[in-house]
Formats: structure tokens, sequence, C-alpha cells
């Protein structure tokens, strides 16, 4: 399964490179030890999605662990500025902040400067269209007491092994609990339950606040779908009419089992109602930025 940067345009600390060419130090402590943090932005048609509130979060997640934040302006222009040198109408966007190039040991102070990435690449939903299978992964969420759940961090390693036992196990994915045994998230998404037509999902003490997570909870008030956030455990989606997870790089996709049990509407009709009015939320003029029509950044 490999992975084409062919025609693609990054930017690296202050330059546009090729993706093929496009690298950081040996010793940047984002790649030493994880520090640093991101974004993950999809652009639709040639539209960026909520580009306001991604760059809201990640100077929240930058001021968490006290990184340096990025000039949002800035950034939103070089973001365009790769999407259209890369010439994507859709796409995954992925900004990135390290702590920067700095000596060995842990101890930020060494790092002079922060550095700044950003990709964009071709990137279908990464779960897929159909009914996922969850399985409750051993693995439990670090958040809240190691580090905060609202900070997109570099480090996701309780979700790469989490991710790695449910592939052991012929699963799709995971659901991950927090310290207390409470649904947190899956590995890459926020997840919701449907019952007796309400939407439930997970508070956010140990999940990301996703922007995809807020779209649906916007839409349910809209549309007057009752929702509730709630400590939800493995046993509530058990006995669930329906499932849904959701995300930037997932959208949003139907679960249809949990550690085998099938759920009693894989399909059910109040998902397929969601993923129409948020495909419709993705077009909306007042939730977009419009790449191609953009001032260039200088």
């Amino acid at each position: 399964m490999g992975f084409d940067v062919t025609g693609l345009t990054a930017y690296v600390n202050g330059e546009y490179v090729s993706g093929g060419a496009a690298s950081v130090s040996i010793f940047d402590h984002g790649f030493m030890y994880g520090d640093g943090v991101f974004e993950g932005m999809r652009v639709f048609d040639g539209g960026l999605f909520r580009p306001h509130d991604h760059m809201a979060r990640i100077v929240r997640s930058a001021r968490a662990i006290g990184l340096a934040p990025p000039d949002t302006g800035e950034l939103l222009g070089i973001v365009c500025e790769v999407v259209r040198r890369s010439e994507l109408r859709d796409a995954h966007v992925r900004p990135i902040v390290t702590r920067g190039f700095g000596g060995p040991g842990i101890d930020p102070r060494s790092c002079e400067a922060t550095s700044l990435i950003v990709s964009a690449y071709p990137f279908p939903p990464f779960l897929g269209a159909e009914p996922i299978r969850l399985m409750t992964s051993a693995i439990a969420r670090k958040a809240p007491r190691s580090l905060g759940a609202h900070v997109k961090s570099l480090n996701y390693l309780d979700g790469i092994m989490a991710k790695q036992q449910a592939i052991a196990c012929g699963m799709d994915d995971a659901l991950m609990l927090d310290l207390s045994g409470a649904v947190a998230e899956s590995t890459g998404a926020n997840v919701f339950m449907i019952r007796d037509g309400e939407l439930l999902t997970p508070t956010t003490r140990a999940a990301l606040p996703g922007i995809t997570r807020r779209t649906v909870l916007e839409i349910a008030g809209e549309e007057g779908i009752p929702v509730t956030e709630a400590e939800l455990f493995p046993m509530d989606f058990y006995s669930a009419d329906g499932a849904f997870v959701c995300g930037s790089g997932a959208g949003i996709v139907p679960v249809g089992s949990l550690d085998g049990r099938s759920l009693a509407e894989p399909r059910h009709a109040l998902v397929e109602r969601l993923q129409a009015l948020y495909r419709e939320r993705t077009r909306r003029a007042d939730h977009r930025l419009e790449v191609y029509a953009a001032v260039p950044a200088a």
C-alpha cells in the first residue's frame, strides 16, 4: 500500500518544496520526541472546511504545551498555497508545528525556534463507507491526567497500539476507554450512538473536541434532533439502535458491530440523514474558504 507524493508540494520552514524532497532534521524535537501539535483539515471541491476553527484549535494546542503558536493568518495563506501548488480540489491538509531543532534530551530550552510544516494530499475517508466493526480496546486513552484531550499532539501511540490490536483481531477499528472505563472515542475519530431517536456522545474529558463532532452537534440542534453529551460505557453501545464515528479524516461512518455484537440498525436512517446534511454543510459558503479564490500567499 504505497503513498504517491508525485506532483505534491509541501511547505517546510519558509520554503515550498516538492513532496518527495520535504524533510526535517533528525534533531527536530517533533521527530525525536513527538514534541509538537498538528491539525487535520479537509478540502472539499476546492473549499477548505471550517478553517478558522482549525486555526483556533492549533493555537490552543500549542499554548497548552508551551509552544509558540503560529500566526494563523500567515498559516492559512500557506495552507492555501500548498493546496494550489499541489493542484488538489479534494484533499487532507496537515499543518504541523514542532518544538524545532534542538540538542538531545527532552528539555525544550535547547530549541531556539519552532518548525512549521504543511502538506496536502489526496485522502479518501480512511475508514471507508461501509459499516465498520469495532472492538473495545485494552489500551486506555491517556487523557486527561497526562495530557489534555483537547491537545492534538504528534504522539498518537495509544491510538496506534489500539489500532494494531483491532487489526490483529480482524476488526476495522477500536473503541477506546478512559481511565475510569467510560468510552472516550475511537482510535482517530469521535463516536456517537443512537437510542430512541436521540444522539448520545461521550464528553470530551478524554476525547478530542472534534470539529466534525461539533458540526454534527450543530446540525442536530438546527434539525431538532435531541442530543446529549454523557458518560457512556461499552454496554450502552451494545444496546444502541445505531452508532457512528466521525472526524475530518473519516467523515461520518456507521458502526455495524461492537465486540462481535451487531447493532440493531447498522445502516440507521438517522446516520444516513446526518451524512447528507454534513455533506451539504461542507459546501456552505459560511463554512468554507475557497482556496482557488483566495489571495495567494506573499
